[in-house]
């Protein structure tokens, strides 16, 4: 408890400190006697401090600082700006759009032989790469900044530089060339009183003991970590200081002391939604699901998935917002680069629109002539246009029926596997990120209900599939005499017992001479859709009764009786229709798609016949389909 309480107090002074220095530099900003060069490096540093706590806002800052570069001619200011644009992009994965920033940037401080601005810009190109997980690329431009600053004998950068590629190396694998430059690291920002920066070195060292099973010397590196972090408020390395709490929770877990594992997730927790680490939220809610899954305590599992997803769902959200005003901002800057090529261009735009105007003049000339000899052949086209509206007509409506399947079919969709394949999502996404420290018991537990999941959205697909190819007329057939009482005999063995599961008697009377003429496999689908839906809304005790009988003019009616729920008949309008497709749970909690009762209307009318219902609310439910009789049978 009074680690979590120092960790809520780090929060709120980190979240004060930081507005005050921000509103400090904003009013700085304000001053009329502020030089525009001084202007531009405040803007930018406000940009950069903003980074990573407000991007948004960060955006409309180097735009500025871009904006007033451009204008004055301030090169370096305009590449710190686009340094800026582009570390803001990489935080928020736009890779492509941040290596283009990274790349004017970097072109700018070459023709300057700004080394300094150089090294920096490697930096950043490291934590590109390494956000995009290529370790080779990442330890290439860590080394490179390494090296620059270490030609220029620039002690604090050196320390920056060597944290960064001893962390690489630790990416890759190479622990002793991670764990050397990382004690060098420490050596030089402890030497500098750096302790943002060292805070980060013993994060590496806390990882590095880890990895080589030195659990007791990995504990004491990650809380250094947070004792610097407690001491030093807005100026602590939010990251690190995150990652090691979730990292100090998986050594006790491998200690077996729970105790401390439990609290040092939930300081994860609160630290990182505090100082918007939804990275590190994430990763706690993850832990803090298999700690409870491990207790065997469903509850909690049952609490922190929802949170997961409810998470999810708000960061997707955000995104789609953040890209939005960020994908804008990329018009603006473009439009910076092209106001200074326009006067470059005055002369050449000025040839270029004498060159159209007589391109035009002589384009009307042609297009006069042309409408000449359109306005021939007008007559001629209209006599042979009139010979095929008929045929458009008909095109047209045939179209129109296509199209509205196809929004129906989409529609559909878009609404009944979204929600299964976030589950997917999330199942794999937990058994890909956690799979080495999952037990065989809880990956078989994992895998039964992706499995589950899969066989679910498998059979939704299937019956979609089916409904479409019904709608397009692509659906194959094969119409003969089929027997009832074989159809009803079938469908009632293969529901006695899940019928028998819910205390439920099934009975079924049909007479040997009874036929029908029609696909038997889509007859055979349309009862047993209808049986198993009549299980499935009736309650224990109830009843469901499968029978048949001849009816005049030819036709056998089929009928499936139940004593559940019935239905109203607001709700037995839309049943059978696409556009007011629903599901709703039986009464022990089955799970529907309301796709079954749409096929099975769909294959009575491909057969010939008709479906109706008579229901009572609270009373039951009959579903009578009729079909075109058969011939006897010989026996």
């Amino acid at each position: 408890m009074k680690i979590i309480q120092t960790i809520f107090l780090i929060t709120i002074l980190v979240t004060q400190t930081m507005g005050q220095n921000i509103d400090s530099l904003e009013r700085k900003l304000g001053s009329k006697k502020l030089a525009t060069s001084d202007s531009i490096e405040i803007l930018n540093q406000i940009s950069r401090g903003l980074t990573f706590v407000n991007p948004v806002k960060a955006l409309d800052y180097a735009n500025k600082a871009l904006e007033l570069s451009t204008a004055t001619d301030n090169s370096l200011g305009e590449a710190y700006a686009y340094r800026n644009l582009a570390s803001i992009h990489s935080y928020n994965e736009s890779y492509f759009i941040s290596m283009e920033y990274l790349q004017r940037a970097l072109e700018i401080f070459m023709l300057n032989n700004d080394s300094v601005g150089i090294g920096n810009c490697y930096i950043s190109l490291g934590h590109t790469y390494r956000r995009l997980q290529n370790t080779k690329e990442e330890v290439n431009y860590h080394l490179k900044s390494y090296e620059i600053f270490k030609k220029r004998n620039d002690k604090e950068r050196v320390g920056v530089t060597a944290h960064n590629l001893g962390e690489s190396y630790f990416n890759i694998k190479d622990l002793a060339k991670s764990r050397e430059l990382t004690l060098y690291a420490i050596k030089i920002n402890d030497s500098l009183n750096n302790q943002s920066v060292l805070s980060s070195c013993y994060k590496v060292m806390g990882l590095i003991e880890l990895a080589e099973n030195n659990f007791e010397l990995a504990e004491n590196y990650f809380k250094r970590v947070i004792e610097i972090a407690t001491r030093l408020g807005v100026n602590s390395q939010k990251v690190a200081t995150a990652e090691s709490m979730i990292q100090l929770a998986t050594v006790y877990k491998i200690m077996e002391d729970k105790r401390n594992q439990y609290k040092f997730l939930m300081c994860a927790l609160e630290f990182s939604k505090a100082n918007n680490l939804p990275t590190y939220v994430q990763k706690a809610y993850q832990e803090l699901i298999l700690y409870s899954s491990n207790n065997n305590d469903q509850e909690a599992v049952k609490r922190f998935t929802n949170l997961y997803i409810i998470l999810n769902d708000s960061l997707n959200k955000k995104q789609l917002r953040d890209k939005y005003s960020l994908t804008k901002s990329i018009v603006q800057v473009h439009e910076l680069s092209k106001s200074r090529n326009d006067l470059e261009k005055a002369n050449l735009l000025q040839l270029q629109k004498i060159q159209s105007r007589n391109t035009l003049i002589i384009v009307i000339a042609v297009s006069l002539i042309v409408l000449l000899w359109l306005l021939l052949k007008f007559v001629w086209l209209n006599k042979k246009l009139k010979n095929q509206n008929a045929i458009i007509e008909t095109q047209k409506k045939d179209l129109e029926i296509l199209n509205n399947t196809k929004d129906k079919f989409f529609g559909i969709v878009a609404h009944d596997l979204k929600s299964p394949l976030n589950s997917l999502k999330s199942f794999s996404s937990l058994l890909i990120e956690h799979f080495d420290n999952l037990s065989k018991e809880e990956i078989l537990t994992l895998s039964k209900q992706l499995r589950e999941s899969v066989d679910n959205t498998i059979k939704m697909a299937d019956n979609l599939i089916t409904w479409a190819r019904i709608q397009m007329n692509d659906y194959q057939y094969n119409m003969e005499t089929i027997k009832v009482k074989d159809i009803a005999s079938s469908v009632c063995d293969v529901y006695k017992d899940v019928a028998s599961k819910k205390g439920i008697k099934v009975s079924c009377s049909v007479e040997d001479s009874l036929t029908v003429t029609g696909d038997k496999n889509q007859i055979e689908f349309v009862v047993r859709n209808l049986v198993n839906n009549a299980i499935k809304f009736t309650d224990k005790d109830g009843f469901v009764s499968l029978t048949a009988k001849a009816l005049p003019g030819r036709q056998v009616q089929i009928s499936v009786k139940d004593s559940g729920v019935g239905i109203s008949d607001e709700s037995k309008k839309k049943l059978f229709s696409i556009g007011h497709k629903q599901s709703t749970d039986g009464t022990a909690g089955e799970k529907g798609t309301g796709l079954g009762l749409m096929l099975s209307f769909e294959f009575v009318k491909l057969n010939g016949g008709q479906i109706d219902i008579e229901s009572i609310l609270g009373k039951g439910t009959t579903f009578n389909a009729q079909f075109e009789s058969g011939p006897e049978l010989s026996s």
